[in-house]
């Protein structure tokens, strides 16, 4: 039995991941600041300073970077389940 639907789903998935973790970036950072700081809101993250706006794509460059050295690995473990 072939798992070729299973890992085109999830090879989908981890190519999808460089566009979804903005947000998932976004609301964690949110949650972070409000906890260490108090009532910090995503109208806070829009209007506020723009270092709130650098920390954020600095988390999400960091991540592509990662994403970025450990694709072949990822896509090398997907090719080895499709047998």
């Amino acid at each position: 039995m072939s798992n070729q639907p299973h890992t085109q789903i999830l090879s989908l998935i981890w190519k999808l991941l460089t566009v979804l973790i903005i947000p998932i970036i976004m609301i964690l950072y949110i949650k972070a600041m409000s906890a260490l700081y108090g009532d910090f809101s995503f109208s806070d993250l829009d209007q506020g300073k723009n270092l709130h706006k650098w920390v954020v794509l600095a988390i999400y460059l960091a991540f592509l970077l990662c994403w970025n050295r450990l694709n072949p690995y990822v896509v090398n473990l997907l090719k080895r389940m499709e047998y």
